[in-house]
């Protein structure tokens, strides 16, 4: 094996002890903050995002909430929940899974309208005949309401109905409810809590109402009054 000359060794440690001198100080440049655009390299203070509600570049602290960062005008909403009836047709019946979709308008930050289908379905429970079966209540409501924020993202309302309702089927007349299937007026109250999620477009709440149904007065003539309660999710245009 041939050995290597004292130079060549020399100048090998040389490269390896001034090498990381050199490199060190472009290292520490790299880690010294940059300034964002500020005069004579001072950096520039950066303002909340007012487009986006889940902004992570910045501290929470950056970012006032308000309910003007959340989507208004349009909307659409779907409920789910139960519907049962006191009195008239509610002798004769069990309460049933109450469903309702519907599009509306904010047209101030208190004041909403909304149209909305809906319909519930129940089974009979009276003596026979006829035997038990089941029924459905098809309604199209129209809707106003008047709303109070608490906070950005929570809400309390309350409003009023009118529409048409009608039940389907022939088994209600069998109980001497002849106008069960009459296209009929109703109208009613409710009232309801609104959760607004992050996303500026959704929220969640709980509605819950009373409404009277004329055609489905008991065959004695006692009214009836419809309570429904439900779920529902709302996207804001």
């Amino acid at each position: 094996m041939r050995l290597q000359s004292p130079s060549l060794i020399l100048a090998s440690l040389a490269t390896v002890l001034v090498a990381p001198a050199l490199v060190r100080p472009s290292s520490a440049r790299a880690d010294e903050p940059r300034s964002i655009g500020g005069d004579a390299g001072e950096p520039v203070a950066e303002g909340p995002d007012p487009t986006r509600l889940d902004v992570e570049r910045l501290p929470p602290e950056a970012i006032a909430v308000t309910r003007d960062l959340y989507a208004h005008g349009f909307f659409v909403e779907g409920m789910l929940g139960g519907r049962g009836f006191a009195g008239g047709v509610g002798r004769l019946s069990d309460p049933g899974v109450f469903a309702s979709v519907g599009f509306g308008l904010e047209i101030t930050r208190w004041l909403w309208i909304k149209l909305s289908v809906e319909g519930s379905i129940h089974a009979t429970d009276a003596p026979p005949p006829p035997g038990p079966t089941v029924f459905e209540v098809l309604g199209a409501i129209g809707e106003g309401r008047l709303q109070l924020d608490l906070s950005a993202r929570v809400a309390l309302w309350v409003g009023g109905q009118v529409g048409l309702a009608s039940a389907t089927g022939d088994v209600l007349q069998a109980y001497g409810i002849e106008d069960a299937a009459d296209i009929a007026p109703v109208v009613g109250a409710l009232a309801g809590f609104d959760w607004h999620l992050p996303n500026r477009h959704h929220s969640i709440g709980l509605a819950a109402g009373a409404r009277f149904h004329p055609s489905l007065a008991g065959a004695d003539g006692e009214a009836t009054l419809g309570l429904w309660g439900a779920a529902y999710l709302r996207y804001v245009f």
